[in-house]
């Protein structure tokens, strides 16, 4: 059943992307050999109880069931969730290593890992941690990865692409925004709600070209963006029908934090950095009332992490440098009366470690310096540039350790948050991987 379904997309891809072909018949081929050569390790390494050994000479009965703290990357190539411990940097089944630069560097060709889809995306974990959700770009779908027996439960496919989704608290709905998804008699755009339960869509929210969405802590409230305009939508999604209302009066708004009792939203203004009229900033709103009730500016605003009442808010907006501001929420005011420089770029991940600020760009320069930044919490001011290692897809702050996960140019970078340096054991696997998540809290 999976080749004819692996068959029918590739008969699509060569009436319309002839270019992709190769690359799916390739990406068709190498997971063949590697199953192939998976069967030739276990038949010839193994033995009758099909223990194996791991990179740091332990022995296994069950690898997959064996790595604890799991951490989950996808691959864009192979379609799979690469399986790793983030309190080692280990999985099972290196095939080789070698050292450069004073690195080891792990091959992982033959990693445990779980079988997804065609391509893998972004991911989200349930606030439960019972599910993982799997964007695949090439089927448009979701896939759900049950996180206890490390299996994909169900695919459910979209009337368009998506960029972001995000779980209800409840774990039991997964809200997706599909902005170029047709409505009949209105305009382009709606927010998908999949039934976990259920494995499939139960109905959408009509929201023109909606991109982006953020959800109060009590899951009830729905705050929705699109790319180009002037308006946030707030949905109530307690009942069985859902009217958008469009609140006016902010500038190119991209996303939203909320307060701990969930009365308040803090949110994004991009502005003119993403062809507004006003400066990026950062709009207090009031859920109840649903009106705004200030705004402070700052440098750009494309990307956030809430820490408590403090509001780190970093964008690009021309020239040289990005910009990082610290924003107190009780008061409204900026902390950074300067905003503290840092690499060009679409900055969109953002993560603490260590009291260092690791903020990652999708795009930048990628020349002398890299699209990854760091900001030394304590000083307030930015350490020393990265070299350029590509577009930020991924990052993860591993927990109880100075180390930071961050997928570059399609590779899983470790980073040292002591020294802001790549640490001696990498790890590096066949393919592209896309995003990082920790499943084991």
């Amino acid at each position: 059943m999976r080749w004819l379904c692996y068959n029918s997309l590739f008969q699509q891809l060569r009436r319309n992307r002839k270019e992709l072909r190769g690359r799916f018949l390739n990406r068709v081929l190498a997971l063949l050999a590697a199953a192939i050569c998976l069967l030739a390790l276990v038949s010839c390494g193994g033995n009758n109880n099909n223990q194996y050994t791991l990179s740091n000479g332990n022995t296994i009965t069950n690898p997959k069931n064996s790595i604890k703290n799991r951490a989950y990357i996808s691959n864009q190539y192979s379609g799979n969730l690469q399986i790793v411990d983030s309190a080692t940097d280990l999985t099972a089944f290196f095939s080789s290593s070698f050292t450069n630069n004073n690195t080891t560097n792990q091959i992982a060709d033959l990693s445990v890992n779980i079988a997804v889809g065609v391509s893998a995306t972004f991911l989200v974990v349930s606030p439960n941690a019972a599910t993982t959700a799997v964007y695949d770009p090439l089927a448009i779908s979701m896939d759900l990865v049950n996180n206890m027996t490390q299996t994909t439960t169900a695919t459910i496919g979209l009337p368009t692409w998506a960029a972001m989704a995000v779980f209800s608290p409840d774990s039991n709905t997964l809200y997706v925004p599909t902005g170029n998804v047709a409505i009949s008699g209105s305009t382009p755009g709606a927010v998908e709600l999949i039934s976990v339960p259920n494995t499939a869509i139960s109905t959408y929210i009509p929201i023109p070209s909606v991109r982006w969405v953020a959800l109060n802590p009590a899951g009830s409230m729905l705050l929705a963006f699109a790319d180009n305009a002037d308006t946030m939508w707030v949905t109530d999604v307690t009942g069985t029908t859902y009217t958008p209302t469009a609140i006016a009066g902010f500038s190119r708004p991209v996303n939203a934090f909320f307060s701990s009792d969930g009365n308040t939203a803090y949110v994004l203004n991009c502005g003119n950095q993403c062809g507004g009229s006003a400066p990026p900033s950062v709009a207090k709103f009031d859920m109840t009332s649903q009106t705004i009730i200030s705004t402070t500016e700052v440098g750009g605003a494309t990307v956030g992490l809430l820490n408590g009442t403090t509001l780190y808010v970093a964008g690009y907006a021309s020239g040289n440098n990005g910009t990082l501001d610290i924003v107190d929420t009780t008061t409204m005011t900026r902390t950074t009366a300067n905003s503290i420089p840092i690499n060009d770029g679409q900055q969109w991940k953002m993560a603490i470690n260590n009291n260092k600020l690791y903020i990652g760009a999708k795009t930048c320069n990628n020349t002398v310096t890299g699209c990854l930044s760091v900001v030394n919490l304590a000083t307030g001011t930015p350490d020393a540039p990265l070299p350029p290692l590509g577009p930020v897809t991924g990052m993860l702050s591993v927990p109880n350790r100075n180390v930071m996960y961050v997928i570059q140019g399609g590779k899983l970078n470790i980073y040292d948050t002591t020294t802001d340096q790549l640490q001696k054991t990498q790890l590096a696997f066949r393919g592209a991987l896309y995003d990082v998540v920790q499943i084991d809290k």
